[in-house]
């Protein structure tokens, strides 16, 4: 049932490739739809992960999420900067970031819930909260290279008042309430969350339609990334964890998101901070179809 589900999920991918193709969306209508998911769908699919059937002594697995999630990404660049500490500036830069941040919210939130349910929705939710702290500080100012100056200006309301990190702070909330919330209010925060995975899958796959594949396969520092995202980080991360006998549902959660191909902003962010983008859509693209291969695996792994 879980490869069937992921399998559903990387047909939707397939939709919005299409799609592009056919010009039934073009780089406007992808980012509306981007937008929509990332300021209102997600957030609604975060506050309906935090059920009120999952007992309230699930509240330190979620603390534990949070803290696997810092450790997470500060080995994750103690490693980048072991690996790729005599590379060229102008890639070093992209190659650090994929091997910190992978595409834990778009692709994370579906294929986490295919695999753990409803309670790994809510574990990632939280992962995704720190996620969003470390790329709004560590992410921008690796690519501005300033330092956090006036490309890099860390904002506050970018760090912690996003609409996913509210969305965490209201599902907490209202998952803790003695009572709950309307039935009509609930199901249409269901309707609205459900629109999340397709919508996320179609925009990666239409986004994917979008980059130039010119010469993507023979730069070696593009299967370097995508082998760095896709194998190495996840694996690294498998045996730390089993080395600490860390394997409930928020460790294996955790580890989980780790394995999902380069975020799909790392292209958006190259572009921004003038990096290299043409390497980083290559990792983003070879990342993301070669993902349809190794989530399969990794869920299996992770989850034995």
């Amino acid at each position: 049932m879980t490869l069937s589900r992921i399998v559903s999920i990387f047909l939707l991918l397939v939709v919005g490739y299409i799609a592009r193709k056919r010009k039934v969306l073009d780089a406007d209508s992808i980012r509306s739809i981007s937008d929509f998911v990332l300021s209102i769908a997600l957030p609604f699919t975060i506050i309906s992960s935090f059920d009120r059937s999952i007992p309230l002594t699930a509240a330190k697995d979620l603390l534990k999420v949070a803290l696997y999630a810092i450790g997470i990404h500060l080995i994750a660049i103690l490693v980048a900067k072991i690996s790729f500490s005599h590379v060229a500036d102008s890639k070093r830069k992209i190659l650090t970031y994929i091997t910190v941040f992978s595409n834990c919210g778009f692709m994370g939130f579906p294929v986490a819930e295919s695999v753990f349910g409803r309670i790994g929705l809510m574990y990632a939710s939280v992962y995704v909260m720190i996620f969003n702290i470390f790329v709004w500080t560590y992410g921008v100012a690796l690519l501005s290279g300033d330092g956090g100056g006036k490309k890099g200006l860390f904002r506050v309301k970018d760090i912690i008042f996003n609409p996913g990190n509210v969305a965490v702070i209201l599902g907490c909330v209202i998952w803790l309430l003695p009572f709950s919330l309307p039935e009509t209010i609930n199901y249409a925060i269901l309707l609205i969350g459900n629109c999340t995975t397709p919508l996320s899958m179609i925009v990666v796959g239409a986004t994917l339609a979008g980059l130039s594949i010119k010469g993507l396969f023979s730069r070696t520092e593009v299967w370097i990334g995508s082998l760095m995202r896709l194998l190495i980080m996840p694996m690294i991360i498998f045996f730390i964890m089993r080395i600490f006998k860390e394997n409930d549902a928020s460790a294996r959660v955790a580890n989980f998101l780790v394995a999902m191909p380069a975020a799909a902003q790392t292209v958006i962010f190259a572009e921004r901070y003038d990096a290299d983008v043409s390497l980083a859509s290559g990792i983003v693209f070879i990342s993301t179809v070669f993902s349809a291969i190794t989530i399969p695996l990794a869920a299996k792994i992770i989850s034995a």
